[in-house]
């Protein structure tokens, strides 16, 4: 009882020392107006201003954005926003990024108010806004290095101009903050006092309902993509719920002042949702005087500018007032180890954080560290500041979490260094799995001027690809307008980068990445001759996410020559030479391309380009770096412009070497060297003696090294992670999450117990008179688990405060597995799920209600989602949308072309109501009208080079030509036969005597034909009652063909003109997928993917004697074709991998080759298989006498190949 009074007596004292804070004034908020460097938004009552680039990228949520935009209607986005209709009168969560410091009709029409906007560096804001942020959060590695200001002053609300009652004199203003630094985001909302008043505003089109909707006032991350081809929406959060919430914003707060709201709003690594701040501070009225939020710094100290009740006149910045200056009690406490910014006026220096004023991580150089302790002395409730000094060495013990989870630690004379662990590469703070291929997401900003015409690139994806295994990079640029979309073709620079860093390695020399890790900035200028344009190109990689993806943004300015509509660009292979010094690396080359346009014809051009790429490095260790030289060669690059999707492509195969180390004569290069091997593009190939090589598969994979699997190390129970975590699986990896109520402790790998929220509560005062002490001469200090610290002076008086430590029992998981837990202020609840019943502790299911039987939109829908070798959709295919009842929903979309169209109660497509992508959907509730189709090129044959024998692959949205010298793979004289846009050919096939092409469409649903004449053009020949055609064969001899249909579950023919269709089978089919025709036999055989029960089926031309060929070790029979010199059925597995033959009665079964990749459609010809991969992404040649690989292409376009014919200029014998 003693201890509780002398508590109850310290804290009540406490309440009578702390200096008490009141709502912010006007005069406290950031400083803004135009004599802060501010920007105007233009009056009106939708106003967007234009893009704000942000110097350094911004982390909100778990995405990274390079640009903001500022509305008025009280919201930041980090995209253009859509008209005020589509969200203004909407709640959260919003289809874009959103920061809402009050999300309202606002209009400043007129004169009333004024909305400025910046992005600043300067010292004071940062200062001011570190100092929150640590007492918001006080175990915050936060150092933030941009801002961004928003302010809203004396703003109205939107009125309609037929009211007789004249304008309303009531006016808002409140501001926003946004702080941040290479990983965190915190946002700050400010509501001075007095500063609101309306707390809502009336939808537009109420129609003389009066009705007021409260402002909104949260955050939400807009839409995110889902899956391939759709999206979701994402997270949101709101702070206020109803017009009392919003009037409170002024009135408390989170931070220990009344108006100020303070929120974790974003991190790189790992983030869920918003983070309120948690301060255990006073809400309550002062003296007069009350607390200013100023800091001391000169930039906060403006002068005054008179009275700010509701004048709109003048922007109405903060200044200091004499009767109102005070400072934080806690606002100097130790951000981080570095030190503080300096705010006196004469030396204000700021050096962000890789600046070289800061020592580097692994550096041996020392800083002071600031240690703050405040005394108050007996006779005052002053506090007194003293400041110690410490040593702040930098070793393993304290900046270990600086390396990679898949990195180690060493301590050297001078300082720490990271390194990679076995099976992993990187520069040690950055650590990728070794073999396995590399992803690369990011974004393209700037202007480029075409000629003499300015192009903006906004904020537009990039994504890149990478096998490492081989060096090959593909980049993909999206949404690039067209006339730069041409002019940029040249410019493989920019996706050289990604060949650079992860370039195929010859002996003696290391990959860019290597040497960067995922943190760099690359600086390149390209001079284009003749013209003398100058382009700019500056990429910064900004880390790995938690799918090891790197992130890279790139900025472009400058000029380039005007290219043709049309026009191709070739280059040719060159080498280039990267010197290497401390932290950067520095490279020279001239480059030479032609360019082939129908207006110009044939033209020569070259540029100059000079860059260097700055890192961090770590030379405290005396092992030997990097070579002062490497020669990097680029042996094929690939451009291309796609118009009509509005995409520009790269694609590089990259040799790293030292100078003049690569053999002359290549067949002395080992596979692994030339990139030629057949290792999996998941696995490591090992250069052994002369051309023998191992493939070993990459960290986090297993397998034989052609083939390889993902393990799952949580399934298995082999992660890294602790207690008190839950492991995610990733390919190739794992990652680790915290459970409910703990959180990753200083190393960011293992979870430590929340850290207890300590709250005071003062509105409970109660007195305990006989508890009095006469006084207390005692100094205590408070550690309330972070950097920052409370003093407390005990000096006798009778009262106490209620003191409670809530500790999180949640934390501990009391709860049924079936129930959550809600944890309040000393208690928590246990509530059943959804579906459940009980008390919380004990929850059981209710009982099951029948299971209604699915429907045939349930059916076609689910073969749909696991039609794969890997048991997902087949890219690109079309997935139903089924409504609540398991009917097929009137309108339906394709999500991968864009195509919508309406169907009946059966699912088939009603005729006319097809649109293309873009272009508005049918309103399937009206008659049909013929849809407006957008003009797109006419697809013209272009005929394959003269040769005997020639392959034709499908190819997403193209059907490319790829003609064999003997049987080995003429990839010099490949070329592009047909360009279907908004197409996905799945089934091929070819008519010998007629010289045409057959396929079929999954996005369209069609079957198609064309002739391989020059200039021909494509003919529809079935349009209706097909859902999925896949496989496809044709009989020259009979002219007829046929195809499966594996949603249905159907295999059809018909003539060779698309008449006479018919039904062959519809019963004791799975999902079917291949079809060939035996022409001299009059023989059907086709595979079934039955997962339960895969077969492979013959029958007759006729639908006559059906039977089971193959049953006994099939998994996903995804290729078949027919040796015409054995007379044996062949087929391609993709889940045994195997390549198997047999004859028609099922004897004289044998493996041709047993480790194939994921092999999807095959023809035979001269002793030889060649199959389309996609695991490789092209066509694989194997010999059937020595069952080996013997060859491979590799188109320049990296996507999944489909079917494969032949072209013959002859039929052959047994053609089919």
């Amino acid at each position: 009882m003693e201890r509780l009074g002398m508590l109850a007596a310290c804290l009540l004292c406490w309440s009578c020392g702390v200096c008490l804070v009141s709502a912010i004034r006007r005069t406290d908020m950031y400083p803004y107006g135009p004599q802060s460097g501010d920007q105007v938004l233009a009056e009106g009552d939708d106003e967007t201003s234009r893009v704000l680039p942000l110097s350094r990228p911004l982390t909100f949520y778990r995405t990274r954005f390079s640009q903001l935009y500022v509305a008025t209607n009280g919201i930041i986005s980090a995209q253009d926003l859509p008209m005020e209709k589509q969200y203004v009168d909407d709640g959260f969560p919003t289809d874009f990024p959103a920061v809402a410091p009050f999300l309202a009709d606002i209009d400043t029409s007129g004169g009333r108010g004024q909305i400025y906007y910046r992005v600043t560096e300067t010292p004071g804001v940062l200062n001011r806004v570190a100092q929150e942020v640590h007492q918001g959060f006080p175990d915050a590695k936060f150092t933030p290095t941009v801002a961004v200001v928003a302010t809203w002053e004396n703003v109205a609300a939107y009125e309609e101009q037929t009211r007789t009652t004249g304008p309303s004199s009531k006016v808002n203003t409140f501001q926003a903050v946004i702080g941040y630094d290479e990983t965190d985001s915190y946002v700050i909302f400010l509501y001075p006092e007095g500063g609101l008043n309306f707390f809502g505003t009336r939808p537009k089109e109420s129609y003389n309902v009066e009705i007021e909707l409260p402002a909104r006032v949260g955050f939400s991350r807009g839409e995110i993509p889902y899956l391939i081809f759709s999206r979701i929406e994402g997270p949101h959060y709101s702070v206020t719920s109803n017009e009392q919430s919003v009037k409170n914003l002024y009135q408390v707060g989170n931070t220990g002042i009344p108006g100020v709201w303070l929120f974790h709003t974003g991190n790189s690594y790992y983030f869920d949702n918003i983070v309120p701040a948690s301060f255990s501070g006073l809400l309550d009225t002062p003296p007069a005087g009350g607390l200013s939020l100023t800091d001391g710094d000169p930039e906060f100290q403006t002068g005054p500018t008179g009275d700010h009740s509701a004048s709109p006149d003048a922007p109405s910045s903060p200044s200091e007032e004499p009767s109102r200056q005070a400072v934080y009690d806690i606002g100097n406490v130790p951000l981080t180890s570095e030190p503080k910014y300096n705010s006196e006026p004469g030396e204000r220096q700021y050096a962000p954080p890789n600046s070289p004023e800061r020592a580097p991580v692994g550096g041996a150089q020392q800083q002071p560290q600031q240690v703050l302790e405040k005394r108050q002395s007996e006779e005052s409730s002053v506090c007194v500041l003293i400041q110690y000094t410490t040593e702040n060495k930098e070793t393993c013990a304290r900046f270990q979490q600086e390396c990679s989870q898949n990195a180690f630690c060493s301590d050297y004379a001078t300082g720490f260094c990271c390194h990679c662990r076995p099976g992993f590469y990187g520069n040690g703070r950055h650590c990728l799995p070794e073999g396995a291929p590399q992803r690369v997401s990011g974004k393209v900003n700037g202007t480029v001027t075409v000629g003499s015409t300015p192009v903006e690139l906004n904020n537009i994806d990039l994504h890149a690809y990478i096998v490492v295994g081989d060096g090959r990079a593909y980049t993909a640029i999206s949404e690039v307008p067209e006339p730069v979309g041409w002019a940029l073709m040249p410019l493989a620079p920019i996706g050289e980068l990604f060949g650079w860093l992860f370039a195929l390695e010859l002996p003696n020399s290391q990959a860019g990445f290597k040497i960067t890790g995922a943190e760099f900035t690359r600086h390149a200028e390209a001079i284009f001759y003749p013209g003398n344009q100058r382009l700019s190109i500056v990429q910064t990689g900004h880390g790995i996410d938690n799918h090891n993806h790197l992130n890279v943004d790139t900025v472009v300015s400058g000029s380039v020559p005007f290219l043709p509509s049309g026009s191709e660009v070739t280059m040719d292979p060159f080498k280039e030479i990267y010197q290497y010094y401390p932290s950067v690396a520095t490279s020279y080359s001239v480059r030479e391309f032609s360019v082939v346009s129908a207006e110009r014809g044939s033209e020569s051009f070259s540029f100059q380009l000079k860059q260097n790429i700055t890192y961090r490095d770590c030379r405290h260790d005396n092992r030997a770096g990097v070579p002062e030289t490497l020669q990097i060669t680029m042996e094929r690059v690939f451009v291309m412009y796609v118009k009509e999707e509005r995409i520009l492509r790269y694609a590089i195969t990259n040799k790293i070497s030292p100078v003049g180390a690569e053999p002359t004569e290549p067949e002395l290069v080992n596979p692994c060297y030339a990139g030629n091997h057949d290792c999996d593009t998941t696995a490591q190939c090992l250069p052994q003696q002369g051309q023998d090589f191992l493939c070993q598969c990459a960290t986090g994979y297993r397998g034989d090294g052609r083939n390889c699997y993902d393990v799952d190390e949580c399934a298995e129970g082999s992660s890294s992670c602790g207690a008190h975590a839950q492991c995610v699986n990733l390919p190739g990896s794992h990652s680790c999450q915290c459970q409910g109520g703990f959180e990753f402790g200083f190393d960011r790998r293992s979870c430590v117990v929340e850290k207890n929220r300590i709250l005071v509560n003062f509105r409970e005062l109660c007195l305990f008179i006989d508890y009095c002490k006469s006084k207390y001469k005692t100094f205590s200090l408070f550690n309330f688990g972070g950097p920052a610290h409370l003093c407390f002076c005990y000096v006798g008086c009778c009262a106490c405060g209620m003191f409670s430590l809530d500790i999180d029992e949640c934390s501990s998981s009391p709860c049924h597995i079936s129930a959550r837990c809600i944890n309040a202020l000393g208690s928590f609840q246990c509530q059943c799920e959804p579906g459940f019943y009980g008390d919380g502790f004990h929850c059981s299911q209710q009982e099951d209600e029948p299971e209604r039987p699915k429907t045939h939109c349930e059916h076609h829908r689910d073969r749909v989602q696991t039609s794969s070798p890997e048991g997902y959709p087949v890219v690109g295919a079309y997935v139903p949308q089924c409504d609540a009842g398991g009917q097929y929903t009137p309108l339906q979309c394709h999500g991968s072309t864009g195509h919508c169209w309406c169907v009946d109660s059966r699912g088939q497509e009603r005729t006319g109501t097809r649109t293309p992508p873009g272009a508005p959907p049918t309103d399937c509730d009206k008659p049909a009208a013929p849809p407006t189709v957008r003009p797109l090129p006419r697809p013209d044959v272009t005929p394959p080079p003269n040769a005997d024998i020639t392959l034709l692959y499908a190819q997403g949205q193209k059907i490319g030509a790829l003609p064999l010298n003997g049987t080995r793979l003429d990839a010099a004289r490949s070329k592009t036969l047909l360009t279907l846009h908004g197409s996905i050919v799945v089934g091929i096939a070819h008519d010998c005597k007629e010289n045409h092409v057959y396929w079929t469409d999954l996005s369209a649903r069609t079957i198609n034909r064309a002739s391989m004449a020059a200039g021909a053009e494509p003919e529809i020949l079935i349009n209706t009652n097909l859902v999925s055609p896949e496989g496809l064969a044709v009989d020259a001899k009979r002219r007829l063909m046929f195809w499966v249909d594996s949603n249905p579950d159907v295999i059809e023919s018909a003539n060779l003109d698309g008449s006479g269709r018919r039904t062959l089978f519809s019963t004791d089919l799975v999902n079917p997928r291949a079809i060939i025709v035996v022409s001299s036999t009059g023989t059907l055989y086709w595979t079934d993917w039955n997962r339960e029960a895969p077969k492979i089926e013959s029958a007759s031309v006729d639908g006559q004697n059906r039977r089971v060929v193959v049953t006994d070790g099939v998994g996903l029979p995804n290729a078949l074709t027919y040796d015409s010199s054995s007379g044996q059925v062949c087929w391609a597995d993709a889940g045994t991998k195997r390549l198997e033959c047999v004859s028609p009665d099922g004897s004289g079964r044998r493996v041709v080759h047993p480790s194939l990749n994921y092999p999807f459609s095959m023809v035979y010809y001269g002793n030889h298989f060649y199959y389309t991969d996609w695991r490789r992404d092209g066509v694989i040649a194997v010999s059937k006498e020595s069952s080996q690989i013997t060859d491979e292409y590799l188109p320049d376009q990296r996507s999944h190949l489909y079917g494969i014919a032949i072209a013959t200029t002859h039929c052959l014998s047994g053609s089919h």
